[in-house]
């Protein structure tokens, strides 16, 4: 699958999450659209598909229920079970989180950026939690060996009538919340719907000597009991891996590194062009307006200064820069 392919998937999926049938017959998953419904794309798996609300308040879609003060604090969120989905969620929120976004109030965290800080600049007393209904699921070829993670955060302030949707794709070995803080959050305070992909280069670690993967929710798991819904499986036989083991033993496999898979390789500057288009299809069966589709690169270029009073001091300047990798 390339960059192409997947940027089309899941602005698709996007829509169709917008328009499409409530899971188990909740028409609160249809955000007004209940009578304008729409099918699943193809590409998508359905048995992947994960729908959850975030009430905002034991947690929620930007800080996991960590709030701007769980965000800012050095200790990490612990993780007591590592089965347990909303733990690892709320681990890797907060470690993407405060990868490309400078934690310190120092550097402006609190008072220039951060989640109790609104679009226009505003400084709040409020923790930032935003409330909302998150989608994750991958888009796969039937093999299991794609697997690219897709998904979509609509908060409960996105107005079908002056909908919109910006996209977040993950940078480098980022997971799908790699661009959490650097595009979701300025995103989610606009109302919009975020699509989010780690563009089939995400974190997927594979334990050659435990034969252990991760899932698509990051919880570890044997590799012959994941099957398909792993993550990444290194593309070995039994035969193969005992070989490698014997030979080196204790060794790990990573997607981004090993899965044989080159989405980038066939990236064009007209795929944007073509996700609006393909986005537009899907939607199309919509009677409300169609959703403004907008790219990170542009939404950055005029945010979050536009509306300061002052240019913005060194110390801002850092706010779009990466401070270290996430490991998440």
């Amino acid at each position: 699958m390339n960059c192409s392919s997947t940027k089309l998937s899941w602005l698709a999926l996007a829509g169709a999450f917008l328009a499409m049938p409530a899971l188990a017959g909740d028409d609160q998953l249809n955000v007004g659209m209940a009578n304008n419904r729409n099918v699943l794309p193809g590409f998508i798996v359905p048995s992947s598909i994960s729908a959850k609300y975030y009430d905002g308040i034991t947690d929620d879609l930007l800080t996991a229920g960590l709030g701007k003060t769980g965000l800012q604090s050095a200790v990490a969120p612990v993780v007591s079970d590592p089965l347990d989905v909303s733990q690892l969620r709320r681990l890797a929120i907060y470690t993407n989180y405060r990868a490309l976004v400078d934690p310190n109030p120092a550097g402006g965290y609190g008072t220039l950026y951060g989640p109790n800080v609104t679009n226009a600049g505003v400084i709040t007393s409020s923790e930032g939690k935003i409330p909302g209904w998150e989608y994750i699921a991958v888009v796969d070829d039937g093999s299991g060996r794609q697997n690219v993670t897709v998904m979509v955060q609509i908060p409960d302030s996105f107005d079908p009538d002056n909908a919109c949707v910006v996209t977040a794709t993950s940078s480098g070995s980022r997971g799908v919340y790699g661009a959490i803080s650097a595009v979701g959050e300025w995103s989610l305070k606009q109302a919009c719907a975020v699509a989010y992909t780690d563009k089939g280069s995400g974190n997927g670690l594979d334990d050659l000597q435990a034969n252990l993967v991760n899932l698509i929710e990051g919880q570890l798991t044997d590799a012959a009991v994941a099957g398909k819904n792993s993550l990444f499986t290194a593309n070995l036989t039994d035969a193969q891996r005992a070989a490698f083991n014997a030979a080196w033993p204790n060794r790990v496999a990573y997607k981004h590194a090993h899965s044989q898979q080159n989405p980038k390789r066939t990236g064009a500057p007209t795929r944007c062009r073509r996700s609006c288009s393909r986005f537009t299809s899907s939607t199309k069966s919509s009677a409300r307006p169609l959703p403004r589709v907008e790219s990170a690169s542009r939404l950055i270029g005029r945010t979050p200064w536009s509306s300061r009073r002052a240019p913005p001091t060194e110390a801002a300047r850092r706010y779009t820069q990466p401070s270290r990798i996430s490991t998440i």
